[in-house]
């Protein structure tokens, strides 16, 4: 029941008090940010107290006439805004009742006290009996009765009605489209809201009721939403200033303009009293970094050395920061969590696992969530926990909490460790085929050749041009196909226990060779390179080294390949005669870039996230180097060359931030062939006369679930 100080016009209600004359709302005694028009619309629902308000009423006394907003959107955003401030809830509302196209009812009652009743003029107490005996009833002796039978009806209860085993209950809370996919997520430290981005913006949406906000921003002002602050009404982001280049900020949910932290971050965790905030620094997993919540006295307490370090998250204590640490090559991946004492900048290994996701979320309760990806199904991934004692190794095995299909990153958890969300991506690759003008200039047609919904990654054609070769997971583990372009089903030339991927057809075009690397592959497992004949047949040993990730061929008259292996943070590119195997050319080292070979095998052309706007040239023979810029462009990703070696086509992002395939001339003026908002472009291979291309298309489905119970 709430109460009304007339004189000093204080509202009481619950552990809350609003001053309707300084326009302050408390909650046990603690001021609670509530801005200027809400607590209006908030004042107006207490003076009128279990009776409706309606929306005109609302509109006449806070935005009159003579004020120029979208109304309907003022009213909802500050209605959220009160529930907000007073933790109620749309569906199951304490203190704001929505009356759906009427208007609002604040119910709880405000009435004022009314006056005390007198104090007994006589004894309070009943005279004991005389003789200094007492009654044989004594208060006591009746407590004793009624416990006793109060654990005799729970007894029975609990016999007759056993409590019943709480199962794992996981629901889907965001629905976006291919075009549109959830970006970033989090949920709010009361487990009530959820702060998301998608391509259109950024949005806090009510939990239960489904009820969605656009979250004001500054015009070009894009925002990742990374965690909540404690307060439940602060954002922690981050911004995209330019390719691989991020900063953190903070941002109300109330709107208003953001508070840059730091220039160079991203990935941010807030630490459980709000008083730290650990993120990345030095480009995507490069450091992992700790500095006050304000921005200052920042921090290195891990790098990547050269493995790449996942998003922190925070112990309950936050005396620690859990991660992931990750070393990937083509085949092959070692996975670990480390623990990091941040202050002494000393880490050690929990557990290492190369199925291990990057994401971790560390509850409240001392567990840890963590991803483990599925061993058969590589676009499966499943969420586990395990306890993790302050001290020492854990006192129980992991328990797996969800299983599913889709692959799960950007773990985030309520206060209580009650309710927990992730983002879950679905994707699919397919291969379609564009037919280009006689200038190679424009393409004039584009349609899906693999009609499946498997991973269909094309990557040559058959020399007479009539079919596309590629890989494909359609039977469980990935194979070699071709699939005429006038046929709607594809055939199969080669299957293995391996993994068989990138098959490339020999200068001379009387073979295809591909990469084969065995399912558990390590860090220091060999991939073999295999030759089958051009029309199927049993293949042979080319050559064997440890991280195989890329095979070109010259073409005919000429007879070599090249191939690179990774190592750390370069890579090394070695020449080979397909036919026997050897080379006596040295190889060349480079940072790991995507890489083509042109046609008559002089040079490569390589694209990397070092040189951002430009392509290097390197001369296969000498060893050579020049760059080129683009003109315009600024994230290019894969990297073709057309078929008469005059131009390039470059998988990349628009400036406006959609998916491109660009003809880029080796002076580096670029157009556009192709754009998509619905698919990411990964790539193209131009036919062998140069008038179609089998081009590598990706659809890609983000949405949050949400997970309790668990």
């Amino acid at each position: 029941m709430a109460e009304v100080n007339s004189s000093a016009r204080i509202v009481r209600f619950g552990v809350f008090e609003a001053d309707l004359q300084t326009g302050e709302l408390r909650k046990n005694g603690l001021k609670v940010p509530l801005q200027d028009q809400p607590f209006q619309v908030c004042a107006i629902l207490l003076e009128n107290s279990g009776k409706l308000v309606t929306r005109e009423e609302l509109r006449r006394r806070v935005w009159p006439e003579d004020t120029f907003v979208d109304f309907d959107h003022a009213l909802n955003t500050a209605i959220t805004k009160i529930r907000v401030a007073l933790e109620d809830e749309a569906d199951n509302p304490r203190f704001v009742e929505t009356l759906p196209r009427r208007g609002y009812r604040f119910v709880a009652t405000v009435d004022k006290p009314g006056p005390q009743a007198p104090l007994p003029s006589g004894p309070a107490i009943e005279a004991a009996p005389e003789g200094g005996k007492t009654s044989f009833f004594h208060p006591w002796m009746a407590i004793a009765f009624l416990s006793a039978a109060t654990i005799a009806v729970l007894i029975w209860i609990l016999w007759r009605h056993p409590p019943r085993t709480t199962e794992v209950v996981e629901r889907k809370l965001t629905a976006n489209s291919s075009d549109n996919g959830v970006t970033s997520a989090a949920v709010s430290p009361d487990g009530k809201f959820l702060g998301y981005s998608d391509n259109t913006g950024l949005y806090l949406k009510e939990i239960r009721t489904g009820e969605t906000h656009r979250v004001t921003l500054p015009q070009n002002f894009s925002a990742e939403v990374d965690d909540w602050f404690p307060d439940g009404s602060h954002l922690l982001v981050h911004h995209d200033d330019q390719p691989r280049k991020q900063s953190l900020w903070s941002v109300s949910i109330f709107g208003g303009s953001p508070r840059q932290l730091t220039d160079d971050g991203s990935s941010g965790a807030v630490s459980p009293d709000g008083a730290h905030i650990a993120f990345h620094r030095g480009g995507f997993g490069q450091e992992e970094w700790v500095m006050r919540s304000d921005g200052t006295d920042p921090v290195k307490v891990a790098a990547a050395q050269p493995s790449w370090v996942g998003g922190p998250t925070w112990s309950p204590d936050g005396n620690r920061i859990a991660y992931i640490r990750d070393l990937e090559t083509y085949n092959a991946r070692a996975s670990s969590v480390e623990l990091n004492e941040w202050r002494k900048a000393s880490a050690q290994t929990f557990f290492s696992d190369n199925r291990v996701g990057p994401s971790l979320h560390w509850l409240r309760d001392g567990r840890l969530v963590y991803v483990m990806g599925d061993e058969i199904d590589h676009h499966g991934a499943s969420l586990w926990t395990v306890s993790l004692p302050p001290f020492g190794k854990p006192a129980e095995s992991p328990k797996r909490i969800t299983r599913g299909v889709g692959w799960i990153w950007q773990l985030s958890a309520s206060r209580d460790g009650k309710v927990l969300t992730f983002l879950r991506e679905n994707s699919v690759s397919s291969a379609y085929i564009g037919t280009l003008a006689p200038d190679g200039k424009q393409l004039l047609a584009h349609r899906r050749l693999t009609l499946d919904e498997n991973e269909n990654d094309p990557f040559a054609w058959t020399p007479d041009g009539k079919a596309v070769l590629f890989s494909s997971d359609r039977n469980g583990t990935s194979a070699i196909f071709k699939q005429a372009t006038d046929q709607p089903l594809a055939e199969g030339l080669t299957t293995s226990a391996e993994q068989l991927k990138q098959p490339r057809v020999t200068p001379d075009g009387s073979e295809i060779l591909y990469i084969s690397t065995p399912k558990s592959a390590s860090l220091e497992t060999p991939s073999s390179l295999f030759a089958i004949p051009i029309g199927g047949g049993a293949p042979r040993l080319v050559l064997k080294h440890v991280g195989i990730w890329n095979v070109q061929c010259a073409n005919s008259p000429l007879n070599f390949c090249l191939y690179s292996v990774a190592k750390g943070d370069d890579m090394e590119t070695f020449r080979f005669d397909v036919k026997n195997s050897k080379s006596s050319y040295p190889s060349q080292v480079d940072p790991v870039c995507n890489w083509s070979l042109s046609p008559d095998g002089s040079q490569r052309a390589l694209v990397c996230p070092s040189l951002k706007e430009a392509i290097r040239f390197r001369s296969t023979l000498t060893g050579k180097m020049r760059d080129v810029r683009v003109t315009g462009r600024n994230e290019l990703d894969s990297i073709t060359w057309a078929a008469d070696g005059k131009s390039l086509l470059v998988a990349g992002k628009t400036p406006e931030g959609g998916s491109a395939l660009l003809r880029i001339t080796l002076d580096g003026k670029a157009s556009v062939l192709l754009r998509s908002t619905t698919t990411e472009i990964l790539g193209a291979i131009p036919s062998p006369d140069g008038r179609s291309l089998a081009i590598a298309e990706k659809s890609v489905y983000n949405n949050v679930w949400q997970v309790e119970n668990f």
